[in-house]
């Protein structure tokens, strides 16, 4: 599911709702979510899951193929923690 999913299925759920307004508002969400984990802050919905940052440190990376190590710098990396209802829905419809 991408955004404009997100979009169309918010569109037929709320018909009266029009449907530049609908975009506007997932795009303003998002913004709003990715401006907060680029500045460190958790982001955490309940039910679904959580949002953060991690670092992974600067260090020797290997190429298999190649078989050459080349050093690699430190960078962050978004972290989700699915929640506990997410999780067990995701369990139930696995089965």
């Amino acid at each position: 599911m991408n955004r404009s999913d997100i979009i169309d299925t918010m569109a037929e759920l709320y018909p009266k709702l029009v449907h530049k307004e609908i975009d506007s508002v997932v795009k303003q969400l998002l913004n709003l979510m990715s401006e907060n984990i680029a500045n460190g802050k958790r982001i955490e919905i309940r039910g679904f899951g959580a949002f953060s940052l991690k670092e992974r440190r600067a260090g020797l990376i290997r190429n298999p193929r190649l078989g050459v190590s080349i050093e690699s710098d430190g960078r962050y990396v978004v972290y989700f923690r699915p929640g506990k209802e997410l999780k067990d829905r995701v369990n139930t419809l696995a089965k």
